[in-house]
């Protein structure tokens, strides 16, 4: 029996990492033009880490390493953010010219720390007129899946691979680059349309848009006025707490507007400071559980969402909150439980509707699922997630003219969303609309990965 393909909006913790090794050195023909570009690339690494180094923060560990004919070849330090721990890059730096890099990695993180993006750079130990291999992997992370699909500085699709459980089950998906379909929204015939989809199909088809961010040194960073006013907030809150540093109040506001930055591991830090003044300011419990939460401390998270509940039983937004976090944790009676009662207590709720809808869809109760969609855009017909959830159950359910007219309402709201516009291609391919579904599928490959962040709540 074929199985459905999954596109709920939800989301999982999950890490991954790449280990760039050199390759055997071998006879090039010169391509002048991807030697700059390459080089460009290279530099553009070593930019951003520099850039990070300077922010402070970071800390370092060493090991040495070499080949058989150059057994100390180089250093290899890895830096990490001192905070998280999380690997910010690793740069192998030649012992015999100690600025010179051999290979850098860098490393980019979603807002639930997961990695997102990462980039690498080997150059030969000799021949260094370019690097002989770069590397840009965007890595997609669902359902007990981890996916990426690998480029190099060129824009060439080079390798792609999943690995995880599918429906239960262990799957593993490794396709080298003569495995590869011409076109990254074709199904390779061994692997399967389910899977493949589940796996890739969020990941864009090119890796253009993060190769010309990189050429700023400042990949997928936005000033915008909403975040200039919230750093002047914090600003403004500093200069207070330097006046009066032993006033909770003024730590519980720095850190919510540290959240707002997803600057979690600083909200953490000042939310925990609140509640060492005042373990009674109940804000600062419910703050901090969402700030761990979405640091990917998942477990202290929710009990600090419990405490809050502990003393606010009738409190809906933080079942809301606990719940999405049991979902991340993958424990789903205890989220359906908390989002159940989020609905009893306030049925205005829109985000507990839509995340009770997914769970009940990946149940395959799809009615249930259809009618607390429904209920999150009565209360809220800006809620542009519920109106993709809910063309997914009428896909599924094979109504798909319903599907398509909910999955166009999604469109209207954010027209640019790469998740509803590949949820249209879907269902325009049931519907037999091939050159239509293709267009479209097309266009959604150059648009950002379409990840979902929960509502901030007031």
């Amino acid at each position: 029996m074929k199985r459905r393909i999954r596109y709920w909006v939800s989301a999982v913790v999950a890490g991954a990492g790449i280990c760039a090794t050199p390759l055997a050195a071998q006879t090039l023909t010169v391509d002048h033009q991807q030697v700059a570009q390459w080089n460009g690339f290279a530099d553009a690494l070593r930019a951003i880490h520099e850039q990070r180094l300077a922010r402070g923060d970071v800390v370092t560990s060493e090991e040495s390493g070499g080949y058989a004919n150059h057994p100390d070849f180089y250093r290899e330090v890895s830096y990490r953010d001192k905070h998280s721990g999380k690997l910010l890059s690793r740069i192998r730096w030649e012992r015999t010219h100690p600025d010179r890099v051999h290979s850098i990695e860098v490393y980019e993180y979603d807002d639930r720390g997961r990695v997102a993006r990462d980039y690498a750079a080997v150059y030969l130990p000799k021949y260094r007129n370019a690097p002989i291999q770069t590397l840009v992997n965007l890595h997609h992370h669902e359902d007990g899946l981890h996916a990426y699909r690998q480029f190099d500085a060129s824009g060439v699709r080079i390798y792609e691979q999943c690995k995880g459980e599918f429906f239960g089950e262990p799957v593993m998906v490794s396709l080298d680059e003569d495995e590869l379909p011409l076109h990254a929204g074709v199904v390779p015939d061994d692997v399967g349309d389910a899977l493949y989809a589940s796996c890739f199909e969020q990941i864009p088809g090119s890796a253009d848009p993060y190769l010309a961010a990189l050429q700023t040194g400042l990949p997928n960073e936005r000033d915008n006025d909403a975040r200039t006013r919230i750093e002047s907030d914090i600003e403004l809150l500093s200069g207070l707490i330097g006046i009066t540093p032993d006033e909770p109040q003024w730590y519980l506001d720095r850190g919510r507007a540290y959240f707002q930055l997803h600057a979690f591991d600083a909200a953490v830090s000042d939310l925990s400071k609140a509640l060492s003044l005042n373990p009674e300011l109940d804000e600062a419990w419910f703050w901090r559980g969402m700030a761990r939460g979405r640091a990917g401390e998942i477990r202290d998270g929710i009990a600090d969402l419990s405490h809050f509940i502990e003393r606010h039983p009738d409190d809906s937004r933080a079942y809301t909150k606990r719940g999405v976090r049991h979902i991340w944790a993958g424990d789903f009676a205890n989220a359906q439980s908390d989002l159940e009662t989020a609905v009893r207590l306030d049925d205005s709720n829109a985000e507990a509707h839509d995340d009770l809808g997914v769970l009940y869809a990946q149940q395959q109760r799809l009615g249930a699922a259809e009618r607390h969609f429904l209920s999150a855009i009565a209360h809220d017909p800006t809620y542009q997630k519920a109106y993709h959830n809910l063309a997914m159950v009428e896909h599924l359910a094979g109504n798909h003219p319903a599907a398509l007219q909910w999955v166009d309402q999604a469109l209207q709201l954010a027209p640019s969303s790469r998740n509803a516009l590949l949820l249209k291609a879907a269902i325009l391919q049931a519907l037999g609309r091939r050159d239509e579904a293709l267009a479209i599928s097309e266009e959604a490959q150059f648009l950002p990965e379409g990840n979902w962040s929960e509502r901030f709540p007031q």
